[in-house]
């Protein structure tokens, strides 16, 4: 898996404005209710791994590299 911007290149601020951008996109995509609650992200998070399996994309390892790009974003890349 490559990443193409270092920790530092995108403020958290923009990181979850993006997160909020494609929430609301599959939200709307299933005609569901605009409000993000717990339930939204799940169901975001189910259907990446249905597009996942459907593209044989290992999911749990993204998932695992998503989580070492999250500590050290948040950590400010002292991790």
């Amino acid at each position: 898996m490559t990443r193409t911007a270092s920790y530092d290149s995108l403020p958290n601020a923009r990181r979850v404005a993006t997160a909020r951008s494609a929430l609301n996109a599959a939200m709307w995509a299933r005609g569901d209710n605009p409000d993000i609650c717990p339930e939204a992200v799940i169901d975001l998070l189910v259907d990446l791994r249905h597009l996942s399996v459907a593209r044989h994309i290992d999911f749990t390892a993204c998932n695992a590299a998503a989580e070492t790009h999250f500590e050290t974003e948040i950590s400010g890349g002292q991790r």
